[in-house]
């Protein structure tokens, strides 16, 4: 029966036969013993270790991914695919050993590995396609196709190369598919996802939960609260707005709209918390990860550069939920009887790896690679040893299940890590990214304003429909050196970037986050995906905000940052305001207005004058709207 359980993770995917679904099942599991294997005792050799995590990550998902949303079903076509695909590996693994690697260095490719080269791209791309969509394969493809264009191109001009160049560096090199994205996933980014697959299984889920309800439950609009809580918590940990959705969103939707909230309100909540999880320290999803590699920085300074702006996108959502829980007359829940204490007791063991996470992290400032190792270990040890307490057993199927779903749930980001490699490649092939970032200047005229909405425009663009770590770093490569050529902060200039390809999950009309969820509330996409973007508004005013002041950033005196921050704290709160058009009672189309400009003209930074008359626009407002309030009910 156990068996049985475990093989289902496998089954529920897809419709295949038994002996295939115990393989996948082994492969997985080995996958997941191998990245924690060279987590605790260090990794292989870069072309080696990111090939083993993308060969498995290719077999995982032509396996599990149908060719066609049609059908389930694996049929006899595909044993050739995926025994043409082992093939490949095998002879991979021949050409991958450190003398032939130092030969080609030399006398370069061979015929023979050109042809490799090829079909691992073909590969590649069609397991995007399955497991991700055609978005992100038709950006990549376009990229390819620019190399032989490139020469007839007016602005974007280069000299051309051949198929033969082109296959080198985009595989036999560390610089395409093979470089940073897919080397961070193949040592740390797995490593987090297994961590929070073993969450998942071990109960987490539902602790996450628990202890939103514990805290905001009893409170008016209650349960979009928790939803905000939980995505936050679930969804820093996940490292995918989507997942995030449809794990959370399963709980907090159908509440939502018991309470009263509409549909498409419900879902835009839950889709709005989630996409925001993606940088909310401390953990960040995964892109945060590669960003510090990026930036060749500690991990916990980026994290600690992206705690203000995230408190402050979650700060406007809260707001402005419970200003429409008011507006609505929802009540505070008073069946609600999760108790603050009985649940931290309860589960009081999982406190322990997220201690040992921000310990590692912060503390220690060790590698992501050793931090997730030893809070994977840890909370292995606490579980097993809570589980066998309480329960007199071993929780064998509950790891083994984890394990498994972490090497699942990682095939994706791997892929999308391995395409988002060859657009780089091509980027620093053909110096496409030094070519863009001298025309959003030359568009904008010089002016950062200008620069800055135009890059806005383009990682909006650039990440609809993609992963969050493919999302960031295509945004980060094409995008980002524009903004720093315009003099931008580097930390900023990559927050920005990354808050924009993110952000892209709930702008219509590619709002995939606001979608998923709408098909958890029943509502209308569409609309669903316009309410997402007005709650999650102030995300797209942060960043301009720290483009021009890296207070926010933690970069500045105590004073500055705490200054900063005040006016932060006070601008996105007249914001949500002006947004919900509410405040202890509905306001006119004036006040809102009046409450939007205030908002914006204290969110300016190093303009003390414009800050000034946003207090004393927004202090005026309040008053006469409380008077007016007061007036009515004598």
């Amino acid at each position: 029966m156990a068996g049985k359980d475990i093989l289902d993770i496998v089954s529920g995917k897809r419709e295949m036969p038994k002996q295939l679904s115990i393989f996948i099942t082994i492969v997985a599991l080995l996958l997941a013993l191998f990245h924690l294997y060279t987590g605790i005792h260090g990794t292989l050799y870069p072309q080696l270790q990111r090939f083993i995590h993308l060969f498995a990550a290719l077999i995982i998902v032509f396996t599990l991914y149908p060719y066609s949303k049609s059908t389930r079903k694996f049929t006899k076509i595909e044993y050739p695919i995926l025994l043409c695909l082992i093939v490949v590996g095998l002879l991979f693994f021949i050409h991958l050993t450190p003398q032939r690697i130092l030969e080609r260095g030399i006398t370069g490719a061979s015929p023979l590995e050109i042809a490799l080269g090829l079909i691992l791209i073909i590969l590649i791309l069609e397991a995007t396609r399955r497991a991700i969509g055609l978005p992100i394969v038709i950006v990549a493809i376009v990229f390819l196709v620019y190399v032989f264009l490139g020469p007839y191109l007016p602005f974007l001009y280069h000299r051309g190369y051949d198929v033969k160049r082109l296959i080198e560096y985009q595989v036999w090199t560390l610089e395409g598919i093979f470089s940073i994205p897919l080397g961070v996933s193949a040592t740390f980014v797995i490593l987090f996802i297994i961590f929070g697959a073993l969450l998942e299984e071990l109960g987490a889920a539902r602790f996450f939960i628990d202890l939103a309800y514990a805290v905001a439950g009893r409170s008016r609009g209650g349960p979009a609260k928790v939803a905000v809580i939980a995505s936050a918590l679930m969804g820093t940990v996940s490292g995918s707005a989507v997942s995030n959705v449809v794990t959370t969103g399963t709980f907090t939707i159908p509440l939502m709209k018991k309470i009263g909230y509409r549909p498409a309100y419900a879902a835009a909540v839950e889709a709005t918390a989630s996409t925001g999880g993606q940088f909310m320290p401390p953990v960040m999803g995964a892109a945060a990860f590669i960003m510090a590699e990026f930036l060749e920085i500690p991990y916990w300074k980026v994290a600690a550069a992206a705690a203000l702006p995230a408190i402050l996108y979650y700060l406007s959502l809260g707001t402005m939920i419970h200003l429409e829980a008011l507006k609505m007359g929802i009540k505070p829940i008073k069946a609600c009887e999760v108790k603050l204490s009985k649940v931290i007791l309860g589960n009081i063991h999982l406190f322990i790896p997220i201690t040992v996470l921000i310990y590692y992290l912060f503390v220690v400032q060790a590698s992501p690679m050793t931090v997730a190792s030893y809070t994977i270990i840890s909370l292995l040890i606490v579980s097993i040893i809570n589980i066998a307490i309480r329960e007199k057993r071993i929780p064998y199927k509950e790891i083994i299940r984890g394990l498994i779903k972490g090497a699942i749930y990682a095939a994706p980001v791997a892929l999308a890590c391995a395409t988002a490699g060859i657009i780089i490649g091509v980027v620093t092939l053909t110096g496409l990214g030094v070519r863009v970032a001298r025309l959003i200047p030359l568009l904008s005229y010089g002016n950062v304003l200008l620069g800055a909405v135009l890059t806005m425009i383009v990682c909006i663009i650039l990440g609809m429909g993609v992963p969050t770590s493919a999302a960031y770093i295509i945004t980060v490569t094409l995008a980002g050196p524009a903004l720093v050529s315009l003099g931008v902060d580097l930390m900023a200039t990559h927050l920005f970037v990354l808050y924009f390809a993110v952000l892209s999950m709930i702008t219509p009309p590619v709002a995939i986050a606001a979608y998923a969820a709408s098909g958890l509330a029943g509502s209308d996409p569409m609309e669903t995906g316009f309410i997402a973007w007005r709650l999650g508004l102030a995300g797209f005013i942060v960043p301009f905000i720290y483009i021009f002041d890296q207070s926010l950033l933690l970069a500045g005196t105590p004073l500055q940052i705490l200054i900063a921050f005040a006016k932060g704290v006070v601008g996105v709160m007249a914001l949500a305001v002006a947004l919900e058009g509410y405040l202890r009672t509905h306001i006119n189309i004036v006040e809102r207005t009046l409450y939007f400009v205030s908002a914006i003209a204290i969110l300016i930074p190093h303009n003390t004058i414009a800050n000034v008359v946003g207090m004393v626009i927004l202090a005026s407002t309040t008053a006469l709207e409380l008077l007016r309030k007061t007036k009515g009910r004598i």
